[in-house]
């Protein structure tokens, strides 16, 4: 046990001391029913995100007896929950290889087509997931969120969970959205955005596009910047109306930093077809949260629905191969609703994240029936209230949920799309240098390239008329960047047999690159391989043959660089 070692988590501070009495009171006090939930694996992956889906089944594929454990009781991250796309339009093909491109195929199986395919339907991702673990003889554990973790001598020795079940392992990989295995492990990690002076990066800390100059693009995506809105945000008691936060002027300031993430909504999965389920009134509905945009309406009653919902086409079910290796997508009768950027109001809470990355279990769900609140209310809104014009109305009511979509939850995605919560402060830090500039490294594990991309943080009302969304950030990658091994693993002084693929050691700025399901994936699959490596040498995953690593990840198809 590390001497006077001291974490939170869940609300509560651990204190471990040379004699590691917490985990030792900790395990004598399990009654006989909780010991009979005890296991033991070589590898314990936490979160069945598509980065831990991948970790796991290349490690059993492996030979490894591997335990995916998830909180939720669903599988597929935001793949199967309505995000249908690798986003290829915004990487480079050398990102696409290994592991990935065998769950990319499987998605073309399904569709009949011998080739792999970037965009599906969140049933075709739920089910080709569910084949390829079942494939490589990965156990699945969902509904089982994180309670405890016992470190013991700078290693996890346990971890428990709150159905009561106890796991051990060789090696464990976090690959959660949250980070809460590598939290929990007692590993230093960041929430929000760090201020320019951290480490001179120019996209940190709270900022505004004042012009087109600022989104640095080539291919005509999101050429808006953030206009100053005039609308009256004032309630009748004088307060300022939902939707926007009164600023406060000492956080106006380029470049400040703040604990704040990006914000977070559903990647709603919608149809026009007739059998259609329109849209409900959710629990707890209200018509003031969307009073911005009724009086937006109000002033300018011709706005079409597409400045209000993004309508992406990616699961149309109608694919075809590209000549580029992409997918060629005909558009159908489904749509995958997105945010968008220069709305007055959009499905994006912002505002609504903030204390989601370090909450307790009972904490987020309060924040995820919140998000879920926002968005099925903004589209009961749009297709029902009387604020809505006529127009608008009946095209918000030629769609409705699809009835082959989520059908065991209600056909609305399992969870919201979490951009960023937790990031590691691990071996190496990436930061907006490594992205855009010094791209190459001696232990590249995946060649990424998806753009710098982060959501609005922040709706903020400038005066009782005047408001401004903040924290977009869109700068394209023309090059492939380096992630490097070291930004997976902790320093060998905290914790030695931990590997965290999901919430990566970076920058926020880096992070808005990272933080890609592609680039999961990949990730997972470096985490998968050294974590068998581990397993065969015993060593810590600080230690690793890094030369052998890149040679096996070649072998599994992964673009990577001759060593440098």
């Amino acid at each position: 046990m590390v001497s006077g070692r001291k974490f939170c988590f869940n609300g509560v501070w651990h204190f471990l001391n040379p004699a590691g009495e917490e985990g030792e009171i900790w395990t004598k006090n399990m009654s006989e029913t909780e010991t009979s939930k005890k296991q033991a694996v070589d590898i314990v992956v936490y979160g069945a995100t598509p980065g831990g889906i991948a970790a796991a089944c290349r490690a059993a594929g492996s030979g490894a007896q591997v335990l995916l454990v998830e909180a939720s009781p669903f599988i597929g991250g935001h793949l199967t929950s309505g995000i249908c796309t690798t986003e290829c339009e915004h990487m480079l093909p050398i990102t696409f290889g290994g592991w990935m491109m065998t769950f990319l195929r499987r998605i073309g199986k399904h569709y009949g087509i011998d080739a792999p395919l970037h965009r599906w339907e969140p049933k075709a991702a739920l089910a080709s997931y569910r084949e390829l673990l079942a494939e490589a003889g990965a156990e699945v554990l969902t509904g089982n969120p994180l309670e405890d973790v016992l470190v013991e001598s700078g290693r996890i020795r346990e971890i428990r969970l709150l159905g009561g079940r106890v796991l051990s392992g060789s090696v464990f990989i976090d690959a959660s959205y949250e980070g809460d295995l590598m939290a929990g492990a007692g590993v230093p990690y960041a929430v929000g955005r760090e201020p320019i002076r951290a480490h001179g990066e120019s996209y940190a800390g709270v900022r505004f596009i004042d012009s087109l100059e600022e989104v640095q693009n080539s291919k005509g995506h999101a050429l808006s910047f953030d206009r100053i809105w005039e609308i009256d945000l004032l309630d009748p008691e004088g307060g300022t109306i939902e939707g926007v936060t009164p600023a406060d002027p000492d956080r106006l300031e380029r470049g400040e930093g703040d604990g704040k993430v990006m914000n977070y909504h559903y990647r709603v999965t919608v149809t026009s077809a007739e059998d259609r389920i329109p849209f409900t009134r959710p629990p707890g509905y209200r018509e003031e949260r969307f009073a911005l945009l009724a009086r937006f309406l109000h002033s300018h009653p011709e706005t079409p629905l597409n400045q209000i919902l993004g309508f992406l086409k990616h699961p149309s079910g109608r694919y075809a191969p590209g000549p580029d290796g992409f997918t060629v997508v005909t558009p159908g009768e489904k749509w995958e609703l997105n945010n968008v950027q220069a709305s007055v109001l959009s499905l994006g809470h912002l505002g609504g994240q903030f204390a989601y990355p370090d909450g307790t279990h009972e904490e987020r769900k309060v924040i995820l029936d919140d998000h879920y609140n926002h968005n099925a209310g903004l589209l009961y809104f749009l297709a029902n209230s009387s604020d809505v014009p006529a127009a608008l109305r009946k095209e918000a009511g030629r769609l409705g949920l699809p009835p082959d979509e989520f059908t065991d939850n209600g056909h609305w995605p399992y969870q919201p799309y979490i951009r960023e919560t937790r990031r590691m402060k691990g071996a190496y830090v990436l930061t907006q240098h490594d992205v855009l500039d010094n791209r190459q490294k001696p232990d590249t594990v995946l060649w990424n390239s998806h753009w710098i991309d982060s959501h609005h943080v922040e709706r903020l009302a400038l005066d009782g008329s005047h408001f401004r969304n903040e924290g977009r950030i869109w700068h394209e990658v023309t090059e492939p960047y380096a992630i490097p091994y070291r930004s997976l693993v902790p320093e060998a002084t905290v914790v030695t047999n931990l590997i965290v693929p999901g919430c990566v050691s970076s920058t926020h700025v880096a992070f808005c690159s990272v933080r890609l399901e592609s680039s999961w994936m990949g990730l997972g699959e470096a985490a998968a391989v050294a974590a068998v490596q581990v397993l065969e040498s015993g060593r810590a995953v600080q230690e690793v043959d890094i030369g052998r690593l890149q040679e096996t990840l070649r072998s599994n198809g992964v673009n990577l660089p001759e060593r440098i």
